[in-house]
This record gives C-alpha cells, structure tokens and sequence, in this order.
C-alpha cells in the first residue's frame, strides 16, 4: 500500500472515530491523498466527481419517494394503515406491540426509509404500549427494530443507491427484497409473540371491523402493490415509480380525502428537500472516494486477496455480513454501504455470487447499525420518544437484533429464496 493511500485510509478512520460527518470525512481524506501524493492536477477533477456521483437518472426516485412518503404522513393516511392493522392483528398474543410491526410491514412499502417510519409510527404506538403494560424500553425495542424493515421492502432507498451504484436492475432488487422483508417482519412478531408472556398486559377490549377499516386504508395500502405491480408488469420504471408515488399521494390526500393542504404540502416539500440533500451529499463525496480507490485498484487487490483467502461463496458471504455488523457498531447504514460496494461487488462476481442477491444481503445487514450501539440511530430516536434509558432500551433490542441477523443469514444462505420473484419475472 503507498503511503499516500496510508494516510488516506488512517485519516478517514481517524475523523469517523471522532464524529466528523461521514461526507466530509470521505472528502477530506482525499484531499490529504493528493497533497501526499504530489498529485496535484486531481485537485480540479473533485468537483466533476462529486457531480458525477449524483448525475444519475436513476437516483431522481429518492427524493420523490422521500416526498411520497411525508406527504402520507401529512394527510394521515398513515393513520389509516394504523386501524386496519390493529383490526387485523390485535388478536394475536402481544396485541398491540404485533400491530405495531404489522404497520411497520405495511407502511415500508410507502416510505423506504426506517426513520421516516419512525416518525410517522413512533408517537402513536409508544404511547399506546406502554399504556398496554410493556416497559418502555421494549416498546423503543419494538418500533426501532420495526422500522429497519422500511429498507428492505420495497420502494427501498439503499436498494436505489445500490443499483445506480452498480447498474444491477432495481426492479429486480425490489422483487428480491419482497419475500425477505415480510419474513424479517413474521420472525419479528414471532418474537414478541414467545417474550410478551413475561408483561402484565392490560387487554384493550377496542373492536373495529375488519372489514370497514379495509376499506378505510385501502387508498394507503394500495400503493405499494401500484409501485411494484407497475415495475414488475413494465409499466413504469423505479424513477417513473417515485413519480407515480408521489402523484398518487397528491391525489389522494388533495382530492379524495382532502387532508393536504398547502401548509402540509409545504411542510412535506422542506422534509422532502432536506433529507434528499444530505443523501446526494453522501453519494457526491463517496463517488470521489469510489476514484481513489479504482485508480489504486484497490478492489481488484482485495477481490484476489479474498480468492486466496477462500474458494467458498458461502465463506465469502458470510465474512461479509460479519464485517458489515461490525462495521455498524461504529458507522451508519448509508456511508457503509457507500464505501463497500465498490469493494465488494467486483468480489462477488469472482465468486459468481448473483448481484440481486448481494445487494440483499448489504442491504439486510447494514440496516443493524440503525440498533447497534453506539450509533443505533434509530433506537436513540424511539428511546427519546419515550423516555427510556439507552441501556435498557440497548438490553432489549439485542435479541430483536439477533432475529434480524438470523433472518439476513437464512436469507444469505438461501439464495434461491430471495430469487424466486425476480426469476419469475425475468430478471
């Protein structure tokens, strides 16, 4: 390794280890590199970079799935979702913590984002379970493990990142990610199912048709179904999808139910814009670091360095999840999957590993760092909510980790299963 990629690689740790934000970090790191290497005619080459890693057509979809999904929050069709799945699942042994992951399930196919489940979902069943009698951290537990099925199922934003990193098809993507997601939110209600027996529950004896709040979030929960129907069936393409998303949410909300007006409009457009700017942030700055490291060829390097290491897929494959469970203990879900994908996808075609099913697997795995300590962002925004301490919240939501890293393994392990939908169609 030369000395100027040393000092690259040690100060990007070193500014992540102190919580420097992760764009910067990455730009910052490279400029040391040119400055150590003398090569100093890369220096005007950053900004066309950092502009090629977000002139990309097909990354248009993220902010206007992004739009779609605030403005579902804003004209309460969120709350829909909430009554037809508390119709549909309160039966079950843990009540209302089974609804809560069933409206988890519903709304991923909204908003592909784990946060912004936790922003719609939070504060309505935080309150509600603890009043149902589980302790406060459980119920951050719940919601923060709940909510990392948001980036599996599809409309999926890290799906979309990692397509347009690697021009793998994200309608296949999507297609893969339906089975492995519904199975990682089944295993979570099994879960809660076997460990609420050791809560006094109070039995909340509110009935509501099942059959009337169908038909009440039946405009919520025919979206998903319009956006992956129309990009199996070749109606639209994912960028066109986002679009269609965003229009339907409009209409609905405008029109139908007339629950958006130009203040919720407005507020969905700011929440919108921000988060878009802070992702196209990331992808610009990891565009630069992806040049750095192709023009030391760096990912050939370690693609042979692992074919030595192991002739075996499976190895590979599991010493991937490993290094991406540990590198979310430190880091966050996106930057992970920002710098790791030029390295490991070039691995994984010399294994002959199927790149849907790879992107799956990154995808499953670095959605953990939303509930690892000592980042866990997801589980420090439920925890606030609530109220509860993070060491008891942290104590809980390891055993929901450990479900997501037994589905993720299963998942990994059994490709034919992730496979089956985009086989089917295609793909």
């Amino acid at each position: 390794m030369s000395p100027a990629l040393t000092v690259f690689l040690a100060l990007f740790v070193f500014m992540m280890v102190t919580a420097m934000p992760v764009a910067w970090s990455m730009l910052l790191s490279v400029v040391a590199y040119i400055a150590v290497s003398g090569q100093w005619t890369l220096l005007p080459v950053l900004p066309e970079k950092i502009f090629q890693g977000i002139d990309v057509f097909i990354l248009v979809a993220i902010p206007l799935f992004l739009l779609a999904g605030e403005l579902f929050s804003e004209g309460g069709l969120a709350q829909r979702i909430v009554v037809f799945a508390d119709a549909a699942f309160r039966w079950m042994r843990g009540g209302i913590a089974q609804v809560a992951v069933a409206t988890c399930i519903f709304y991923a196919g909204i908003t592909g984002v784990a946060l912004g489940e936790i922003a719609a979902l939070g504060r309505i069943f935080i309150p509600a379970m603890v009043r149902a009698g589980y302790t406060p951290a459980f119920a951050a537990a719940v919601i923060a493990s709940g909510s990392i099925i948001g980036p599996t199922i599809p409309p999926s934003l890290p799906i979309i990142i990692y397509g347009s990193a690697t021009n793998v098809s994200i309608g296949g993507m999507f297609a893969a990610a339906v089975i492995p997601g519904i199975i990682l939110g089944a295993a979570q209600m099994a879960w809660i199912a076997y460990t609420c027996r050791r809560f006094p529950l109070r039995r909340d004896e509110t009935k509501v048709s099942l059959r009337k709040s169908f038909m009440t979030a039946l405009p919520s929960i025919g979206m998903p179904f319009l956006i992956l129907g129309g990009i199996l069936g070749g109606v639209f393409t994912p960028t066109e999808a986002g679009a269609v998303a965003t229009l339907y949410a409009v209409l609905i909300g405008v029109f139908v139910l007339r629950t958006l007006g130009v203040r919720e409009l407005g507020r969905s457009l700011l929440a919108g814009a921000k988060t878009s700017a802070i992702i196209y942030l990331l992808l610009g700055t990891s565009n630069v670091v992806s040049w750095i490291l192709v023009r030391n060829q760096v990912p050939k390097v370690l693609a042979q360095w692992s074919l030595e290491l192991t002739s075996s897929a499976t190895v590979f494959i599991v010493v991937t999840i490993t290094v991406l469970f540990l590198l979310g203990l430190a880091l966050e879900a996106v930057p992970i999957m920002i710098m790791l994908i030029p390295v490991l996808a070039p691995a994984a075609v010399a294994y002959r590993i199927d790149p849907h099913h790879l992107g799956l697997i990154i995808v499953m795995t670095v959605q953990t760092a939303l509930l690892s300590p000592p980042v866990a962002l997801s589980l420090y925004v439920v925890a606030t909510i609530v109220g509860a301490p993070m060491a008891a919240a942290n104590r809980e939501v390891w055993k929901f980790m450990a479900v997501v890293l037994a589905v993720t393994l299963v998942t990994a392990l059994w490709p034919a299963m992730p496979l089956a939908i985009p086989r089917l169609f295609g793909f």
